[in-house]
């Protein structure tokens, strides 16, 4: 039963990715019709076809093939042959591209600007939906997520970051080349800085809506994937052994809150956020312990015991806010990264535990008991 279950899933997942795909080239075609620019990441293979000519479907499937070469260079020796499946990825999108193309010629050009701009916000919506379906099923990535992937972790810099250089690095490239090549915007226009700002937004909107019903149709855990992200979370053995149950504290709170949060939830350490729901330390136990400790006097100094009430003094203590001796230092690992490179993470900090992040966002958390068990679990299976 349980095998036919897996199969069952795996069925729906394949089913979310495929659909997904080819409603975010619905999405691409209409903007491509609206005649205003398409999103950052379609502005290459639409500039190839403003200036060369060649069908936007098959220049999508060459920038595809372009982009996997770009990850062999970037990663070299930590390219795994698995991402050379973006290859064939890349030829289903480009497909599918070529069909919502031509499916865009039954229908008339915009008459005006304003139908223009109506399209334009209904291909974000159609992107946006794509993404929605296509990220949490949880297989290969499009070749571009890779490529900010592959920097993302080549470079240590967030994936957010990564990804809004990478976008604007393509629209600029495709600007210039137009500019010099056509004499007109071409590929780029007001849709492009539509779609860069407002498919992130209906992408939120949509999985308030129904992001819950989807993660129960695809059995995700929400905490696992979320759907805000543009990568893909890929069935790693980090994300299938990582702590997903997060517990944070604010930088604001105060040390007493921390220690009643570490002893409810029966966890060791737990990160600090600020007001933005950024990660920016870690507090444990044993910080907490040392700086309590940390006051010698009031433990060894008996004279100081006859001046200050020992519980009124700890209470003082764990009245100060967790941001006072919370570790500024953060190492966290990306959900993308191999487990040798957690452990080496780990291991070169002297830390027995670091956030998992993905795309800013912190998804989880990695202990190194998580590893440990998974290495019994492989020792015992072979």
């Amino acid at each position: 039963m349980q095998i036919e279950s897996d199969k069952s899933k795996l069925v729906v997942r394949i089913f979310f990715y495929v659909i997904g795909f080819l409603i975010m080239t619905l999405g691409i075609a209409i903007s491509v019709k609206s005649d205003m620019g398409v999103s950052p990441v379609s502005s290459i293979p639409y500039t190839m076809t403003c200036i060369w000519g060649i069908e936007m479907g098959r220049a999508t499937i060459l920038f595809h093939a372009v982009l996997v070469l770009i990850q062999v260079i970037i990663l070299r020796k930590a390219f795994r042959m698995v991402n050379l499946l973006q290859v064939p990825v890349g030829i289903l999108f480009g497909s599918f591209t070529t069909f919502s193309n031509h499916l865009m010629d039954f229908f008339p050009d915009p008459a005006n600007v304003t139908v223009q701009v109506i399209m334009a916000l209904v291909s974000t919506v159609f992107i946006a939906f794509g993404i929605f379906l296509y990220v949490p099923a949880n297989f290969v990535p499009l070749a571009a997520e890779g490529v900010m992937l592959a920097v993302s972790k080549v470079t240590g810099f967030k994936f957010s970051n990564v990804k809004l250089s990478f976008d604007i690095s393509v629209v600029i490239i495709s600007l210039i080349t137009c500019l010099i090549a056509i004499r007109s915007l071409g590929s780029v226009g007001i849709g492009t800085i539509i779609a860069a700002v407002i498919v992130g937004i209906n992408l939120k909107l949509i999985t308030r809506v129904l992001g819950e019903t989807r993660d129960k149709i695809l059995g995700n855990n929400a905490a696992a994937v979320k759907a805000s992200d543009l990568d893909i979370a890929a069935d790693t053995p980090l994300l299938r052994i990582m702590k997903r149950d997060v517990y944070t504290i604010r930088n604001n709170d105060s040390l007493l809150d921390a220690l009643k949060l570490l002893n409810e939830k029966k966890v060791s350490g737990v990160p600090v956020l600020n007001e933005h729901d950024e990660v920016v330390g870690f507090i444990s136990d044993g910080d907490i312990i040392r700086h309590l400790t940390s006051e010698r006097s009031l433990f060894v100094d008996s004279y100081s015991l006859e001046k200050i009430e020992f519980n009124q003094s700890i209470m003082n203590l764990l009245s100060k806010e967790v941001s006072t001796i919370a570790s500024k230092k953060i190492i966290t690992v990306e959900a993308s990264d191999d487990l040798d490179d957690v452990c080496y993470k780990l291991g070169e900090n002297h830390l027995k535990k670091a956030p998992v992040m993905q795309n800013g966002e912190m998804i989880g958390i990695i202990n190194v008991s998580n590893i440990i068990k998974y290495a019994v679990g492989l020792m015992e299976a072979g």
